[in-house]
């Protein structure tokens, strides 16, 4: 996970609700996160499912999954806004994965 902060602009605009909306707080949230998982969830596995761009928009559509059996991992919408090789503007969507699925065709 740290290695991709490297793309933030020092001045990236953050708008995740849960995030004081500056890169300081961004990376502490990352990093915790990231230990979070290693320590919690030992054997997950972060995975990239689609990439979509369009202009300066380039959307990722990820998946965590937990090698611990109640937990059934999360699926993300990360949005990049790309000025030069910089990311300048940030926004994600997390959804945790229902033990249960309803819908036949699974959560990706």
């Amino acid at each position: 996970m740290k290695d991709g902060l490297r793309f933030f602009a020092p001045d990236c605009k953050v708008h995740n609700p849960y995030i004081s909306g500056d890169m300081n707080a961004l990376t502490d949230s990352m990093i915790s996160e990231g230990e979070k998982m290693t320590e919690e969830k030992p054997g997950g596995e972060f995975t990239v499912e689609h990439v979509v761009s369009d202009g300066d928009m380039v959307a990722v559509h990820t998946q965590i999954r937990s090698s611990k059996p109640k937990i059934h991992g999360m699926r993300q919408v990360h949005l990049f806004r790309f000025k030069g090789d910089r990311i300048v503007e940030y926004w994600d969507i997390t959804q945790m994965v229902p033990a249960d699925l309803p819908n036949a065709s699974g959560a990706f």
